[in-house]
């Protein structure tokens, strides 16, 4: 019912910041117990989007594309909100 949210080391842009700060953001829920989801949206949630579930039925959406923890994090709520509407 909740989000649950995760920062790694990424990737990224950032030289030798990438090889010391956790930047990369992860944001995962399980949609079957998000009940502040209608119903519908969660079901086309996961039909449309399988490869963002894992096999605990959990949507993940990551980001590394910025600098810092969160600018990523803003990344993945931008990015949800994009899949929603």
């Amino acid at each position: 019912d909740k989000l649950t949210v995760q920062y790694n080391r990424s990737s990224g842009p950032g030289g030798q910041n990438v090889n010391k700060v956790n930047t990369k953001a992860e944001v995962r829920f399980n949609v079957s117990q998000a009940s502040w989801i209608p119903y519908t949206v969660r079901s086309t949630l996961e039909e449309l989007n399988e490869n963002r579930m894992n096999k605990k039925g959990e949507f993940i959406i990551a980001s590394d594309r910025f600098r810092t923890q969160m600018a990523n994090f803003d990344d993945c709520i931008q990015n949800f909100m994009r899949l929603l509407s």
